[in-house]
């Protein structure tokens, strides 16, 4: 009797492997801090920061997982993206010197997500996905408005649709690849009227 349920149960995993799979939603966790050199403002001040998410998807969804149904595969992220890249956005503002108690008034930055995308591959077979990432920085000081855009995207291939641990590090080392460039830019640290050493 066991052989046979063992038989059977071999059998119907032929089947679902040849029929392709739809697979089940992640859910994983972004990082909210990122690591950013010290540095000074010229004029010392507070930072008020605000991100906007203008992606058309609801508030914890970070793409789809591929597979035969994608759309009932969704990579999902454990808490609104908006408010993880908020902390990691101030955390950032205040290891470049902002945060001191000023009768000058605050900088204030916008974040606007424009897209925070993974995708694989469609069909039977996933083998390969994707991240894109795509914000507009904008700086706003008196008069004065700094804006521009930073995106990164980074493709994989894959034996297999990855699990929750590896989609949870890919995207949070890439999301890290975005936040270095965009806080070493030489622009942005201008507009933030920042020195860094």
């Amino acid at each position: 009797m066991p052989k046979a349920m063992l038989k059977a149960g071999v059998l119907a995993c032929a089947v679902a492997a040849l029929s392709g799979c739809v697979l089940a939603p992640q859910t994983i966790s972004l990082n909210d801090s990122a690591s950013v050199a010290a540095g000074t403002p010229i004029v010392q001040r507070d930072a008020l920061v605000r991100v906007v998410d203008q992606r058309d998807m609801g508030w914890d969804v970070l793409g789809h997982r591929g597979g035969r149904a994608p759309e009932n595969s969704p990579l999902l992220s454990s808490e609104p993206v908006r408010d993880t890249l908020t902390r990691r956005m101030q955390g950032s503002l205040k290891a470049l010197g902002f945060g001191e108690n000023s009768p000058v008034e605050p900088l204030r930055v916008q974040l606007d997500i424009q897209q925070f995308d993974f995708a694989c591959n469609e069909g039977v077979i996933v083998n390969e996905c994707s991240v894109n990432i795509n914000l507009m920085v904008t700086v706003l000081d008196g008069g004065n408005t700094f804006t521009k855009p930073y995106k990164v995207f980074e493709t994989r291939s894959l034996a297999a649709s990855p699990v929750a641990e590896y989609n949870q590090k890919w995207v949070n080392e890439v999301l890290d690849k975005l936040w270095a460039h965009m806080f070493s830019d030489q622009e942005l640290l201008a507009a933030l009227q920042v020195q860094v050493p």
